[in-house]
């Protein structure tokens, strides 16, 4: 049961190949979150509430721009012509 079935274990989301950019080649940090997962989360977490305290208005901005811009590609794709 530790092992993803193999069709999920080749998908890659947008967050593992942004960390594999930042992350250095030789660091394999797939292998340490599964090692060590509470570590792995209080250093998410640690840094989530670093970077939002300094950057919270410019993520909350840019995501409410990214979510204004799903829903009206939704809302034209569903009316099949640009209206928003």
């Amino acid at each position: 049961m530790d092992e993803f079935p193999r069709s999920y274990a080749d998908d890659s989301s947008p967050a593992d190949k942004v960390v594999d950019e930042l992350m250095p080649a030789e660091l394999d940090w797939e292998r340490l979150v599964r090692q060590y997962p509470l570590a792995a989360l209080a250093l998410a977490t640690l840094g989530g509430y670093v970077l939002g305290r300094h950057r919270g208005r410019e993520i909350l901005a840019a995501f409410g721009f990214f979510a204004a811009d799903s829903v009206s590609e939704q809302v034209n794709s569903l009316l099949g012509r640009d209206v928003l």
